[in-house]
């Protein structure tokens, strides 16, 4: 009976392995899962037009949404700190919710199912089944493989974003905010273009609008997710609609220590200088400042913390090597990946062995950032970036790319 139970979990847990087909071009693979919320300033100036734009923005598309219901969250003071924020994630037992969401937990009854971990990994399953993997070696790898690989690599940045109060200047770029929006709807063009053809005003209104800064401080932390931490949940906690379980039920609900989220680092900057060229009306520039400075903190953050890059798919290997990453991502001509090769180990759990190193092609790297094509940036007309071979054998589409020092 065990060998039994055992090639079943084998059969519903079984990862594709989806590099030995080379012509596979549009295979999952996993991402990293990210939960993002902007702290609020209601008595900052521009508080509000801050606030708007942050919450008309998207999750990163290298990322997992993994997005509580709270997406902002207020505060009396100018600026906020590290210990207050860690404060603020434990308090509200944050870690737990992230838990939660994984495990698609229904609030009323308690109950937990695996339809996400199956979603966004490369499970060939409907359904894990988790009462017979916990019996099971190999059933357990794996569970392990999907800790490890999935809600271990989930993310929360808290992001504190201020305009740079240089009261005069706002006041006045308000005004003209207000004005050129009237005036560009009523026309039927675009902000950017109304303020380039007023030649005696373009140089003045360029500088109020282009020259709104912010600060921005990204907070990074990870979900504690361990052999440890697993094996109690999955134990004492984890019952899904077939084993109704009031007691793992009490049991998860009153526990405040197991769920812990970790303090990575933060990252603080001034955004750039906004190009109004293409801009429409008056919240693009607020959402191109706010998206754009964001972007870069998560970079920053990526490369100052392993544990935080993400990996992308070569999207093709001829006649070109390319992958869907740019400038967003912070590839730069000085940029070098590695390139994975993705496999089992003996134990069923995901391994990656690394193949060989490409570079970005010279005035071949694409800016997908924020409003790029509207602005007519160089690149944004690219789908992708095209990378040279450093080193290494033959690639095939589905290997993985990660950027290194």
């Amino acid at each position: 009976m065990k060998k039994y139970f055992t090639y079943i979990i084998i059969s519903i847990f079984s990862i594709s392995c989806i590099y030995a087909q080379k012509d596979i071009q549009n295979e999952k693979y996993k991402r990293s899962s990210l939960y993002s919320f902007l702290i609020s300033h209601p008595k900052v100036k521009m508080n509000n037009e801050i606030t708007s734009a942050y919450l008309a923005l998207t999750t990163p598309d290298k990322f997992n949404n993994h997005d509580l219901s709270v997406k902002c969250v207020t505060s009396s003071k100018k600026r906020e700190d590290v210990e207050a924020v860690s404060k603020f994630l434990k308090k509200n037992e944050v870690a737990k919710r992230l838990v939660s969401k994984w495990f698609n937990r229904d609030k009323k009854s308690g109950v937990f199912d695996v339809s996400l971990i199956t979603s966004r990994g490369e499970y060939n399953a409907t359904k894990l089944d988790l009462e017979k993997a916990i019996h099971s070696e190999r059933g357990v790898a794996i569970l392990a493989d999907a800790g490890e690989e999935l809600i271990g690599k989930t993310f929360v940045t808290v992001n504190d974003i201020t305009y740079i109060d240089k009261e005069a200047r706002a006041q006045i770029a308000k005004q003209i905010f207000s004005v050129i929006g009237s005036f560009a709807g009523e026309m039927g063009g675009s902000i950017g273009d109304i303020v380039e053809s007023a030649a005696q005003l373009s140089e003045s209104i360029s500088d109020q609008i282009a020259g709104f800064t912010v600060n921005v401080s990204t907070y990074l932390y990870q979900l504690d997710w361990n052999e440890e931490v697993a094996a109690k949940f999955y134990q004492d906690y984890y019952f899904d609609v077939n084993a109704s379980s009031p007691n793992k039920m009490l049991g998860y609900d009153s526990d405040q220590d197991l769920f812990k989220l970790k303090y990575i680092g933060s990252y603080t900057a001034k955004s750039t200088k906004t190009v109004i060229k293409g801009i429409s009306k008056p919240e693009d520039v607020f959402r191109k400042v706010c998206a754009r400075a964001l972007d870069n903190n998560i970079v920053a953050l990526q490369h100052r913390y392993d544990e935080f890059k993400v990996k992308e798919p070569l999207f093709s290997v001829t006649p070109s090597i390319t992958a869907k990453i740019g400038m967003k991502e912070g590839v730069a001509e000085n940029s070098k990946f590695e390139v994975l090769e993705k496999s089992l180990d003996q134990n069923g759990k995901t391994i990656y062995k690394k193949v060989g190193v490409i570079a970005p092609e010279k005035k071949k790297i694409w800016d997908n950032r924020f409003m790029a094509v509207e602005e007519q940036a160089d690149g944004a007309n690219l789908t992708a970036t095209t990378f040279r071979k450093v080193s290494g054998g033959d690639f095939y589409v589905g290997m993985l790319i990660r950027e290194i020092k």
